[in-house]
């Protein structure tokens, strides 16, 4: 029997491995440790901790925020890009992919080190609106939440597009022809077509960008270091801290983020059943 199962499934044996050793083991472990205290006994205090301090709960606060708003508007932009993509010739649209591949991976340090000399207190931007007298840029705060935001969505965006990009392929272009043929225009087709046939993909992908967001980490640590609150930030905090580290309630963190996020995808993946329901 046993023979018999690893002579079937002996090709996805190690990725088994991998996603056990990679994933389970070590949610198990944070799962165990996050029920412990220092002197390893049964404790529900760092739940209590998570939920009760100031500290914690703005950094909640301020990566649901965050994720939110980022998912929201790369996910709009992202959706207005890929809508404009057929519209080019091949050849631009090669070059365009090439670069939406280098961008997606355009982030940590050297997406911070970007924006630090175009928009930090000295940028480039900055200081030119401030010559010009453009006040509404020279006044824009990089190491604040709205500087964050706009970071945020830099970064989302490439990653929106990609994983629209196989979506667009469900809209039929007959189902556009159809539409004109009864007197209907872009607007109209997209509002009562395109767009309800399309939301099963941008809400799935407004799930994967949420979860992007709310687990980033070295963009943002490199931008507010720790002068503003962040549910990431505060977990790596735990276990690098200079004068006491606290796996217990680092775990605690950690198991809070990931239920979010487990609770995001969920609702996202409630609503793509309805709505693919409703469209059979």
């Amino acid at each position: 029997m046993i023979r018999k199962f690893f002579s079937k499934y002996k090709m996805i044996i190690p990725f088994f491995i991998i996603v056990g050793f990679f994933e389970i083991v070590p949610i198990g472990n944070m799962l165990i440790q996050s029920f412990l205290n220092a002197e390893l006994r049964f404790t529900f205090n760092n739940y209590v901790t998570v939920f009760t301090k100031p500290v914690y709960l703005v950094a909640i606060r301020n990566s649901l925020f965050l994720s939110f708003i980022s998912s929201f508007l790369g996910l709009a932009i992202a959706f207005l890009t890929v809508l404009s993509i057929p519209l080019l010739s091949a050849r631009l649209r090669g070059v365009f992919l090439a670069m939406l591949n280098m961008l997606s991976n355009f982030a940590g340090l050297p997406l911070a080190f970007a924006f630090m000399i175009i928009f930090g207190s000295s940028g480039v931007l900055i200081l030119l609106a401030e010559e010009i007298g453009f006040e509404s840029l020279a006044n824009f705060q990089l190491y604040s939440i709205p500087g964050l935001v706009a970071v945020y969505v830099y970064f989302q965006i490439p990653l929106g597009i990609l994983l629209l990009l196989p979506g667009l392929a469900g809209i039929k272009k007959e189902w556009q022809e159809a539409a004109y043929l009864l007197k209907a225009n872009s607007f109209q087709f997209w509002i009562r077509v395109g767009i309800p046939m399309f939301l099963p993909s941008l809400l799935g992908t407004f799930s994967m960008l949420f979860a992007n967001a709310l687990a980033a980490y070295a963009t943002a640590y490199l931008l507010v270091v720790t002068n503003i609150p962040l549910l990431p930030i505060q977990i790596a905090n735990m276990y690098i801290g200079d004068l006491r580290q606290r796996p217990e309630l680092g775990s605690a963190l950690s198991i809070t983020l990931l239920l979010i996020m487990l609770l995001v995808i969920w609702i996202t993946n409630f609503l793509k059943k309805r709505f693919e329901y409703r469209r059979v």
